[in-house]
């Protein structure tokens, strides 16, 4: 093993390297200084990545290797792009960024390591991996003439989209199985048809996430010695977010690195809020005599109190943020449930100003976008906000479409940050080089992958001016009276990449270009954003689910309560009983329904730093309830 140690003194280098954090208190000097495998269970807000993102800086300065190097995997983009920013500021820690080092998430990792290599291997073509896309191109597939019969099978299902839309790839031996239910006996029609489906998007090169650790599964079985090129190659391997790792990714990664390297894994074990998920006992995290991060800065004590209240693990939440407002529950009548998104905007512009809000968004959430039950509203996000999921629709069609990817940044984009409209722009032109039949796009599995396959044919760098030139004016080049100019300005700059023999008019009749009739620009028949004009301000501000923003840090957040199906519960009514401290039952004897909802509500809640919102049906929210809330320093209103 070749890892390497810091000691105390090694410290002293944190006040040059990362002048704006503070580890001074004794938990994440533990954390810094520990140089064995161990786990470390932290609290929303308390900083875990940036801790490890220090934690590489020091090591950095002490690596000696030129052929071994640090592993650090993350569950999102957004964590894995936050310790990036972070070793970038230091040349020391730029050196990370590179060979031998990998910084990047578990499915890439797994990708790149295993699952790319083994399907080079049999000559298999890679377009996409991407759920979204899988399922959007299964249920083209499933207008064809030959799925007839499918369909017909498909419409007797409870769950007959999700059959088609969800199958996956499972171990080395292939083995195709589905999310969630049972597919059809094997002798039938129907499951023959669904291979056939299956085989027919393997063949054209898209995949699910799944598939790729079935294929990793089939390298590793295919050539055993992997486990010792991978594990020696990275002496010392950091996960951030271990929570939300899956058994099967766990397994993997411990075959992998466990007791071989050195493995420290950081997360919090409550935000898990994918429950149903198989073999979910075996997860490991977090290990005996696993370290405590307890403290937040992200909110202060009045948040803190609600979030550790809803903690189902019981162990305590300090916020060492400060407090500018008290929480706010929100009551609203059933025939009010549409009011209640807009008049939270109303209520952040009373509260907070535009400097309060500074550079953090404003966000509205629940746990379920859809679904459906007998009890009154308020059961998941459609009921708030009707246009939700007219929304999503909408959204998910950019994904393969030239017009959607680059127009309409402010519209149709569910992120708005420069690091999402620079890889939707990417996408777009990997769209149209592959259109084009560009021999530089044909083994691009990422749009990440664009810039340097293009460097080794224009080594002055074209596409990244294009680049540059859609993210900033694609939204306005986009309108119908701009198009030509777009595709003259596209043909120029991707001429030294396109075939000789591709003409500019032939280049824009390329089907890429093709225009869907579906209007890029959201309307209030299908938004996923409410705008809301209250006293000479405005505020624009995003709705989504809980899991899409897990992760995430708002300036003020509303949780809107959301019924639990077979829990048969609604969670923000559930939750208020032990945030108010009359609950009957301890959190952790709750079934594990209602626990999933607790941890879903545990993450909602933490996301804020200055005004935590919860939205109840008044009819679910006794007056002594009320009452107790009040006592303990919450704001309650109604909507009006």
């Amino acid at each position: 093993m070749s890892a390497v140690s810091l000691w105390p003194d090694d410290l002293a280098e944190l006040a040059t390297l990362a002048k704006d954090l503070n580890f001074d208190d004794a938990e994440r000097r533990s954390a810094l200084l520990e140089n064995g495998s161990r786990d470390f269970n932290a609290v929303p807000g308390s900083g875990k990545t940036s801790l490890l993102a220090a934690k590489l800086l020091l090591l950095a300065k002490k690596w000696p290797h030129a052929r071994r190097g640090i592993c650090v995997l993350s569950h999102t983009n957004v964590a894995r792009d936050e310790i990036a920013h972070r070793l970038a500021e230091t040349a020391e820690g730029a050196q990370l960024l590179s060979y031998p080092h990998f910084i990047g998430t578990i499915h890439s990792f797994v990708n790149q390591f295993f699952a790319m290599p083994m399907l080079r291997s049999l000559g298999q073509k890679v377009d996409v991996i991407d759920d979204l896309v899988f399922a959007d191109k299964a249920k083209s597939l499933l207008q064809l003439g030959r799925f007839a019969g499918l369909r017909m099978y498909l419409e007797k299902q409870n769950n007959g989209e999700g059959i088609a839309t969800t199958l996956f790839y499972r171990t080395a031996e292939l083995k195709v199985q589905i999310e969630s239910g049972s597919l059809p006996a094997a002798h039938t029609a129907s499951y023959k048809s669904l291979m056939s489906l299956k085989s027919m998007l393997t063949k054209a090169g898209i995949f699910r996430h799944r598939d790729m650790f079935a294929y990793a599964d089939l390298a590793l079985k295919t050539c055993p010695h992997l486990v010792d090129v991978v594990h020696r190659r990275f002496p010392m391997v950091f996960i951030d977010e271990m929570q939300d790792t899956s058994w099967e990714q766990e397994s993997f990664l411990n075959r992998i690195f466990d007791g071989k390297s050195v493995m420290q894994r950081f997360g919090d074990v409550d935000q898990k809020i994918l429950s149903d998920e198989e073999n979910v006992e075996l997860l490991t995290f977090p290990r005996d005599e696993y370290g405590r991060i307890s403290t937040s800065k992200r909110f202060g004590t009045s948040i803190a109190v609600a979030v550790g209240s809803v903690r189902v693990s019981g162990e305590a939440v300090v916020g060492e943020g400060v407090t500018i407002h008290p929480p706010v529950l929100l009551l609203y009548a059933t025939a009010d449930t549409t009011k209640v998104v807009a008049h939270y905007g109303r209520m952040v512009l009373d509260r907070l100003t535009a400097e309060d809000i500074g550079t953090r968004e404003v966000k509205a959430m629940s746990a379920r976008k859809t679904g459906e039950s007998k009890v009154d509203l308020g059961r998941h996000l459609a009921d708030y906000w009707p246009t939700y999921v007219a929304g999503q629709q909408i959204a998910g069609i950019r994904s393969e479409r030239f017009w959607g990817l680059v127009g309409d940044a402010r519209g149709t984009l569910q992120e708005t940050s420069l690091n999402s409209r620079v890889s939707d722009v990417r996408r777009a032109l990997l769209l149209v080089l592959r259109a084009a039949g560009a021999s530089l796009a044909q083994d691009i599995r990422d749009a990440r992958m664009l810039p340097r396959a293009a460097n080794t044919v224009a080594p002055t760098g074209p596409i990244e001016k294009l680049t540059r030139q859609l993210v900033l004016s694609g939204e306005v080049l986009c309108l119908g009276g701009q198009r030509d100019t777009l595709l003259q300005l596209l043909y120029a700059g991707l001429k030294p990449y396109l075939p000789d023999a591709l003409g500019f008019d032939a280049f824009k009749a390329l089907s890429v270009f093709e225009d869907t009739g579906v209007s890029m620009a959201l309307t209030a028949a299908a938004t996923t954003r409410c705008q809301v004009t209250h006293q000479g301000r405005s505020l624009d501000f995003s709705l989504g689910t809980v899991a899409g923003m897990k992760g995430e840090t708002h300036t003020a957040s509303l949780v809107l309560e959301s019924y639990g199906g077979t829990s048969q519960k609604f969670d923000v009514a559930l939750g208020l009983e032990y945030i108010a401290g009359v609950a009957s039952k301890e959190l952790a004897k709750l079934p594990k329904t209602q626990q999933a909802q607790m941890r879903n509500l545990y993450v909602a809640m933490s996301r804020p730093t200055k005004l935590l919102c919860l939205a109840a049906n008044e009819s679910r929210v006794p007056q002594s309830l009320r009452d107790t809330l009040a006592s303990k320093g919450w704001h309650i209103e109604m909507v009006t």
